[in-house]
């Protein structure tokens, strides 16, 4: 068995590339309504929570996929559900750009959420197969900035080409590219530089799918890494994906083009922050609790401001808001790392998931929180442009909620180290896993 030093340096990057070439599109998918959320109301004829339905569909699909994903990760390999989930993705686009009715552009949104579900696990998977564990955080961290470029291409690029090719036309070219990508994947993916075992010669597990899931829902530290996630990457989703545009617009004036415009400084804000906070992390393990600690203050400014700015507020004062939510999104990437460190390789799918569930399980409920909260003001007579501020009170209420108990939990996480040594057999800090630096164990402190 050969190390994975011994590999030419070039082909782990080439796999991860792969990888990250579906988690780009998983990204655009998902986030494609951020610009195109009123051209939806037109089109469906559907209000705020019709619009945010849409949305809570889909991640409430992604979130509650995230174990069983991660369950299919660690069973059958990441290959297997990254093809099923970009053919799923493309499936999903073409019939949401084919569909005139609600029901119809609902199942398409549907399968979309089933596809995205699969991918950002399984390429943490094909990551933690291939590199070394002192670089996992930032190889994660640079998933997370290729994600963030889908989610650019899903801003100001999707609304030009909206206009230019019209709703068909713009989704039927993303779900041609998608298509693409799941083409390369098919010919050229391996997910390990180990050879392929058949399924009859794999081991039985070494233990049963209920050990499993109780073993890591016990360390702290992956309960932490949920609740990084919950907070930060909520926040971010909550906003970008559907809720950031019909906000801007009516509550502060901005164009659809505008609004488009700071989604993307939002974006831009995920990329730049998830990128340093992976190299800081990747040299400095021990500094990971603070840059969460840190950007879930920051997240929570952010989020204090959406709700407090006047109506009709001058760009540049939401701008701080705009990049307090990017670099809480971009932050949250560390939350996969705290996951990995506090699990062994044979959970590490199932621990990614339960992390990944932590945001998007914000996402659903803030969404329809917020749409459900529009609508009942705007019949109580209250104004769209105040029913859209008060409204933000729902995802502020939840990242108090989630800050409080990343608070609590950070205080007991450092014990997860000596659990996760006597409970899974794995060698305590200091001599590591196969390929894990004695830092990359560490939990927070």
């Amino acid at each position: 068995m050969r190390s994975l030093e011994s590999r030419p340096a070039w082909l782990p990057w080439a796999m991860w590339s792969l990888g990250a070439l579906c988690y780009l599109a998983a990204m655009f998918h998902r986030m494609s309504l951020s610009v195109a959320g009123l051209t939806a109301q037109q089109r469906f004829d559907i209000d705020a929570t019709g619009l945010a339905v849409f949305s809570v569909v889909q991640l409430a699909l992604y979130a509650l996929l995230q174990v069983p994903v991660g369950i299919g990760n660690d069973r059958f390999g990441p290959r297997v559900l990254l093809v099923g989930g970009t053919a799923l993705m493309a499936a999903g686009s073409v019939v949401f750009a084919l569909s005139t009715a609600y029901p119809g552009a609902m199942a398409g949104r549907a399968l979309i959420g089933a596809g995205d579900a699969c991918m950002f696990v399984s390429v943490l998977r094909i990551t933690r197969n291939w590199f070394p564990g002192h670089r996992y955080a930032f190889v994660a961290a640079l998933t997370g900035m290729i994600g963030g470029l889908g989610q650019l291409v899903a801003t100001s690029p999707l609304a030009a080409l909206l206009h230019s090719q019209g709703w068909t036309g713009a989704f039927l070219s993303a779900s041609v590219i998608t298509v693409v990508v799941l083409v390369a994947v098919v010919v050229a993916l391996r997910e390990s530089p180990e050879p392929r075992v058949r399924k009859a010669d794999r081991p039985a597990p070494a233990e049963t799918l209920r050990e499993s899931l109780r073993g890591t829902w016990r360390a702290r530290g992956v309960r932490h890494a949920l609740l990084t996630h919950f907070v930060l990457m909520g926040s971010f989703v909550s906003f970008t994906a559907v809720l950031g545009q019909p906000y801007l617009v009516a509550a502060h004036g901005l164009t659809e083009s505008g609004a488009a415009g700071l989604v993307t400084v939002v974006v831009l804000g995920f990329v730049v922050s998830s990128t340093v906070a992976g190299q800081v992390a990747s040299r400095r393990p021990d500094l990971r609790s603070g840059l969460v600690l840190g950007a879930v203050a920051i997240a929570l400014c952010g989020a204090v401001l959406l709700t407090a700015l006047p109506a009709s507020a001058p760009v540049w004062t939401l701008l701080p808001a705009m990049v307090a939510l990017g670099v809480g999104g971009g932050v949250s990437m560390l939350a996969f790392d705290l996951a990995r460190s506090s699990s062994p390789q044979h959970r590490g799918g199932i621990a990614s998931g339960l992390a990944n569930m932590g945001g998007f399980t914000f996402a659903v409920v803030s969404q329809l929180g917020v749409g459900l909260a529009v609508d009942g003001l705007l019949a109580a007579g209250v104004t769209e442009v105040d029913a859209q501020r008060y409204a933000f009170g729902v995802p502020l209420v939840l990242a108090v909620l989630g800050a409080v108990a990343v608070l609590r939990l950070r205080g007991s996480a450092g014990r997860d180290s000596s659990e996760f040594t006597a409970s899974s057999g794995v060698p305590a800090a200091g001599t590591g896993q196969a390929g894990e630096s004695p830092d990359a164990l560490a939990t927070t402190r």
